[in-house]
């Protein structure tokens, strides 16, 4: 019994054995997959350490362009803020030659201003506008008349050519000096009787053309600088070269810088007219404009055109009374 149960047992051992005979294969199996693996790990690892040294290196590369890029950078605007700061002492320079310059005209624009006559641009204005108006209003008709008749005498000696063996010699030219002429023999019809027939005038000589009166606005202009009336009519011409005179004497007599000078009213003018146009152009612009009322002071009647155009025009615009509604309804 001892012996079959150790038979038993080495039957059992020997199944085992091989049980685990065929696992030790499988193991072996295992490890010899393992062992294959593990070499293409390690080939892996291997790359990846390469790799990573070649991205320490493009990292130590870019660092390094970095770098330089920095460095380029801060020369480039250290050799712009170079050139800024040359372009300002070369403005300031030029700024400073500009002032001085212009200090210079000034000085001796002032110079030449105090070598002048004082008020020599008013006394010019003042013979100006006085032989203006005594050419054109006063003496200008008879000049031109002399000149023309000058003119017609050289044209008339230019044109004579000088007449040799002259069979009228020693005659004398006469002229009638009565109006009538006497025709012998039958007269025509409707003629005077005793055959006297009056001879008919010559052409009547041209009336003296009048010279018309008018003045611009720029005369206007240069009578209110010299703080004058400038003349309305021909008849107050010499009246206003007479005050032209007298205002040209006072000038001479005024020191320098008692009355203003014409270059000062026309800066004064020009410097009121630009605010009077910033003035409405603001008024313009703005958000509340002013409703139109053609009953304010700013509209006055035209006095003048009443008496041609009745008085009903006078009332053109104006709001109708309730009577006169009443009466338009009624005529309806």
């Amino acid at each position: 019994s001892i012996s079959a149960e150790l038979n038993a047992k080495d039957t059992e051992i020997d199944a085992i054995q091989k049980e685990i005979d065929a696992q030790a294969k499988v193991v072996k199996e295992l490890s010899e997959k393992q062992s294959t693996k593990r070499g293409v790990v390690d080939d892996l690892i291997k790359r990846r350490e390469e790799i990573r040294k070649e991205v320490d290196e493009k990292y130590a590369e870019r660092k390094e362009l970095n770098a330089r890029f920095r460095v380029g950078t801060n020369e480039w605007y250290q050799c712009q803020r170079a050139i800024k700061a040359q372009r300002q002492l070369q403005w300031d320079e030029d700024k400073k030659k500009k002032e001085e310059e212009h200090a210079a005209w000034l000085k001796k624009k002032e110079e030449e201003e105090l070598a002048k006559i004082p008020y020599e641009e008013e006394m010019a204005l003042c013979d100006y506008l006085g032989d203006y108006l005594t050419k054109t209003y006063l003496t200008g008709e008879a000049e031109e008349a002399k000149t023309k008749a000058k003119a017609a005498e050289e044209k008339a000696k230019a044109d004579v050519v000088a007449v040799k063996d002259d069979p009228f010699a020693g005659f004398k030219a006469m002229s009638k000096k009565d109006d009538e002429e006497i025709y012998f023999g039958k007269g025509k019809k409707g003629s005077n009787k005793g055959g006297v027939r009056k001879k008919k005038g010559g052409k009547s000589k041209k009336a003296s053309k009048t010279v018309a009166f008018s003045l611009n606005l720029d005369l206007f202009d240069q009578f209110g600088m010299l703080r004058l009336n400038p003349p309305t009519s021909l008849d107050a011409v010499s009246m206003s070269v007479d005050e032209l005179r007298a205002k040209k004497q006072w000038y001479s007599e005024q020191p320098r810088g008692s009355v203003p000078t014409a270059r000062d009213i026309r800066i004064k003018a020009r410097e009121e007219a630009a605010k009077a146009r910033s003035s409405n152009g603001n008024a313009k612009g703005g958000k509340n404009k002013a409703k139109l009322d053609i009953n304010s002071d700013d509209f006055v009647p035209l006095v003048a055109v009443s008496a041609t155009m009745g008085s009903a025009n006078l009332n053109w615009g104006q709001k109708a009374d309730d009577g006169e509604d009443a009466m338009k309804e009624a005529s309806r």
